[in-house]
């Protein structure tokens, strides 16, 4: 009963929102967005950007980073493959974008920053962030300007010591700074990053339900409106995903 009622939810929408790479997924994977945080860039020619990560039960397929310009109605898969790895921060000046990915399959592995100079709408790799140990896994980047940022890496064996990396060039070179930096990493912010309000006062938020991901967005005084349905569960067909009936 409820594979039919996600049937007629998803024949009741103008067609599946997103066009998504089948990538190395195999045709008997079940394919899942886990879509992890969203952001709305100052410049609205940039629109709104979903992040993740495409996963299988047993591991990230790949990072994801979707990108909406019509209002979230539909999606773009913008950030070139990144196998068995999640977009982890998300972060726009203007419209240069900054994304952080980290392998994370049988645990933290490669952090790599990825870059983008119009809007969003295309990305490259700039640079490897070193680590010290092979475990560290970042527990939070903070970026000052398009050219400053501190992020802090945590050991998640916890046998060394936080460690903190700062670039001063948007992120080509990262160094660790001889006098560690005054400032502490931040407390979790109160704030879900899968609700956010854009410079007009407009809420977006993403609600993960048992068998679809809707999208919403309310203008102020208004009544929330689902702007986009994704489904859940998606498998290959062809070289691309699909809705699992």
């Amino acid at each position: 009963m409820l594979s039919l009622c996600l049937s007629a939810l998803l024949a009741a929408t103008a067609g599946i929102p997103v066009e998504l790479r089948a990538s190395d997924a195999e045709p008997e994977d079940l394919v899942t967005p886990r879509i992890s945080g969203l952001a709305v860039p100052a410049q609205a020619r940039a629109g709104v950007f979903l992040y993740g990560a495409l996963s299988t039960s047993a591991r990230p397929l790949r990072a994801l980073l979707l990108r909406g310009t019509d209002g979230g109605a539909h999606w773009t898969e913008v950030l070139p493959p990144v196998s068995d790895s999640e977009v982890l921060y998300l972060d726009f000046f203007g419209c240069e974008g900054r994304a952080l990915v980290g392998w994370s399959t049988e645990g933290p592995g490669e952090l790599q920053l990825y870059v983008s100079t119009n809007c969003g709408a295309t990305w490259k790799r700039r640079s490897k962030l070193p680590k010290t140990v092979w475990s560290q896994w970042p527990q939070h980047l903070a970026w000052k300007d398009g050219q400053h940022a501190t992020v802090w890496l945590e050991d998640v064996n916890g046998e060394a010591p936080l460690h903190v990396l700062t670039t001063s060039n948007g992120g080509r070179t990262w160094v660790t700074p001889k006098q560690p930096p005054q400032e502490k990493p931040p407390a979790q912010p109160a704030e879900s990053p899968l609700e956010v309000r854009d410079s007009t006062g407009t809420r977006w938020a993403v609600r993960h339900e048992e068998e679809v991901i809707r999208v919403e967005r309310q203008e102020p005084g208004a009544e929330p409106e689902v702007r986009a349905t994704l489904p859940m569960m998606l498998q290959r067909k062809g070289n691309k995903l699909v809705p699992a009936r």
